[in-house]
């Protein structure tokens, strides 16, 4: 197995040391100093993200943040969410990496004594070309195979994200997951040893699949530079949903004896690392040390390593620890209760260890002390500075005149049929979107997936994830739109934002202008979540997240920066929420939000005369106004449909408002668009906004409202009964397609 220390840190280790490391703790540095693991690179940039909020039950620094949600029958019901990356393992067997980033996002979740509600993914893959294609399209299909090969068996629904097509994931695709979970506040577990183990004996016990080899520098080959040579291949984890899905309702019943008999625990999912990170991190959060035996640990064979024991990242594993009197009734129940020796070779629980006063990370193996660190060495006392340089980045447009290449009907047909733009049905369909039976708004239907995950209360859980292809472009500009667009998708469907969680995937922190798009991405979601938040003088909370570096090839090619932000959003009564589809003829569309000549990044650049490089700039204060002008009119039953502004401007907007999530057009749209900007501006910029439908029953009190709120409203036209999209300017006619048309062009495979 290549490793990724560098000689720097081969000679801090020595001198932190004052020896040199055995070769079990050279693995173990090799995997705790590794940036997917120690973050020694990112940590002091991640420090700048807001992350305190009065609704916040639990910040970073666990498995999962969590955030209250509601409360029902005098129960305070929180939401965890863990939200990880597996790029470089999809890249290289893309079934098996999308999998088994499923997996550790749910288990990040279960640990935290939450029942998953559903799962969600950012998918970014490249666009084939005649070198590459069979590849890049074979990666695309068998990620999305993994996902719901995944979930579906798992029993846990995919409600929803996205999926991207840019040149630069030809290489390196992005599996960005997300796990959502539902708990109440007083059954949350944490992820260290309680401060009862200082005054009585704490085992630590492991349980689940019998570990094997799979995995092991998994965390430092999501470090490297990707190579695709065959030696990453047993890196990758192997999954097995359905023995998780056992592990599941094992580990449901053994939180309700712990919370019956009142004891208390530390509770870790193996993920990254494996034995040595979850036990080392368990340990260290208390304030303690643990003593390992690699010879009680469950195997799938003999003549392991000690050093793949202890790091390899087989799937499906979880450890706790608890008091030594309660031992017996964890292997009681994963033993025997749930027979799991009989389900898998190997497979059950066994006291690993125990916690010790020292605050030392101690591992034997066949009787000899193979590891002796001090438990901080490898935790905690590990950062790296890094170089930024900034680029020329222009963000003031000097108004020069736009011109196109091609007529705009033209334009729009072929960013309608364009990879990013056509709908992507095929793809969420393929999830099971429904299995717990409480989703009440679907992939499709709205800007947001929307579930009722308490039984007996209307209260709805919203959630949307979102990026963008503008880091090339202004990297500032990418995070900051990331969270923006997140929001208003929450905001579409009637829902208030109450947390965030991102997942920044960068290329080679080494570089200085890599690290500055870092930085400048991050800097942007801080601004963003800062200025968009619905709780007066707070921010919108960032509760959980993850950084993926390396994310170029040996042949250099990097992804652009790729911020992905999750919102989860709050719906009072699910009665008030509103779909983006347009269903009657004679309603007025508003658009809300001014379209800029602002062109760097977005679907229509490429149909442009020389444009200038800005990508579409992010107004804080105007966003803030709209959204809480949209939020009100929903709630006040006043629209009949909203779709935000996004990928693709106006224009795609409205496909997807006739068209709907199925496809099947109710109406036709007859639109006249001001004179008083270029018709490109209007129909194909990305700044955000949104449209609204309004009945002639509301549309007096809605435009009162934008003047109260001082919003602009831009009136477009109506829905009507023909089944025909035309729109015009000053009596030219700009684009005239048949609904049928638009249907054909919009599922199609692109041309």
């Amino acid at each position: 197995m290549t490793m990724a220390l560098s000689k720097e840190d081969e000679q801090s280790i020595e001198a932190l040391l004052g020896r040199k490391p055995s070769e079990v703790e050279t693995h173990i540095f090799d995997t705790m100093w590794s940036e997917h693991c120690s973050y020694k690179s990112t940590k002091p940039v991640l420090q700048t993200l807001p992350t305190n909020g009065s609704d916040v039950a639990l910040g970073i620094g666990e498995d999962s943040g969590i955030v209250r949600f509601t409360k029902h029958n005098s129960k305070q019901y929180c939401i965890a969410i863990s939200h990880e990356s597996h790029n470089h393992p999809s890249q290289v067997l893309p079934v098996e990496g999308a999998a088994t980033g499923v997996g550790g996002v749910v288990r990040d979740v279960y640990c935290m004594g939450a029942d998953v509600v559903g799962v969600l993914d950012s998918l970014h893959f490249g666009i084939a070309t005649d070198k590459d294609s069979a590849i890049v399209e074979e990666i695309a299909e068998k990620v999305v195979l993994g996902v719901s090969g995944y979930g579906n068996a798992l029993g846990v629904p995919v409600l929803g994200g996205e999926t991207l097509y840019h040149s630069s994931y030809n290489d390196n695709c992005l599996v960005n997951v997300a796990a959502l979970g539902l708990l109440t506040e007083d059954e949350i577990v944490h992820s260290y040893v309680p401060e009862n183990a200082k005054t009585e004996p704490y085992d630590v016990i492991l349980f689940g699949k019998s570990t094997d080899a799979t995995g092991f520098g998994g965390a430092s080959f999501s470090s490297a530079t990707l190579d695709h040579s065959n030696e990453n291949i047993g890196a990758v984890q192997v999954h097995d949903p359905f023995l998780k899905r056992v592990l599941v309702e094992a580990i449901k019943v053994l939180l309700k004896e712990i919370k019956d008999a009142k004891v208390e625990v530390g509770f870790k999912d193996l993920g990254a690392g494996g034995i040595s990170c979850a036990t080392s991190e368990i340990a260290v959060g208390g304030g303690m040390g643990v003593n390992i035996d690699l010879d009680k640990v469950n195997t799938v064979m003999e003549g392991l390593n000690p050093e793949v024991i202890a790091c390899s990242e087989t799937q499906e594993r979880f450890s706790i620890v608890v008091p030594r009197h309660f031992s017996e009734t964890v292997l009681r129940i994963f033993n025997k209760d749930f027979e799991m020796p009989n389900l898998y070779p190997g497979a059950g629980a066994a006291v690993i260890g125990e916690i010790i006063p020292e605050s030392q990370f101690i591992i034997t193996s066949k009787g000899k002390v193979v590891c002796d660190l001090p438990v901080a060495a490898i935790t905690k006392d590990v950062s790296v500075k890094r170089e930024s340089r900034e680029r020329d980045i222009q963000r003031v447009s000097s108004n020069k005149e736009l011109e196109h290449t091609l007529p705009i009907q033209e334009i729009a047909t072929k960013l309608l049929n364009h990879k990013n733009n056509i709908s992507k049905h095929p793809i969420y369909s393929f999830y099971d979107n429904a299995v717990r039976g409480d989703t009440v708004l679907y992939p499709g239907e709205g800007d947001a997936v929307i579930v009722t995950p308490i039984k007996g209360c209307n209260t709805g859980l919203t959630i949307s994830m979102d990026s963008n292809l503008y880091g090339e472009i202004d990297p500032f500009v990418s995070g900051a739109a990331a969270v923006a667009e997140s929001v208003r998708n929450i905001i579409c469907v009637g829902a208030k934002p109450i947390a965030l969680t991102d997942c920044l995937n960068y290329g080679n922190p080494q570089k200085p202008d890599v690290f500055y798009d870092f930085k400048e991405g991050v800097r942007g979601i801080s601004e963003a979540a800062s200025a968009l938040g619905f709780i007066e003088g707070e921010p919108i909370p960032i509760i959980s997240g993850n950084v993926s570096l390396y994310n170029e090839s040996k042949t250099g090619n990097a992804i652009i920066p790729s911020p992905v932000i999750l919102c989860a959003g709050k719906i009072e009564d699910i009665s008030t929420m509103l779909t983006m589809k347009l269903n009657s003829p004679n309603e007025t569309l508003i658009m809300i939000g001014n379209r800029a000549p602002e062109f760097g990044g977005t679907q229509v650049a490429p149909f442009l005369k020389n444009p200038e490089k800005i990508a579409p700039q992010v107004r804080f204060h105007e966003e803030d106004k709209q959204n809480k002008l949209i939020h009100d009119l929903i709630n006040s039953r006043k629209l009949t449909a909203c779709h935000d502004i996004s990928m693709g401007g106006l224009w795609m907007a409205l496909v997807e408002m006739v068209c709907g999530e199925r496809a099947l057009p109710s109406v036709g749209l007859e639109l006249t668009l001001s004179s008083d900007k270029n018709p490109i501006t209007t129909l194909f910029s990305e700044n955000g906004g949104y449209v609204i439908s309004v009945s002639s029953e509301h549309l007096d009190s809605v435009l009162q409202s934008c003047k109260s709120a001082n919003v602009t409203p831009q009136l477009l036209g109506k829905t009507t009964e023909n089944q025909t999209v035309n729109i015009s300017q000053s009596k030219t006619e700009l684009i005239s397609l048949s609904n049928t048309e638009l249907v054909e062009l919009w599922k199609s495979t692109p041309r």
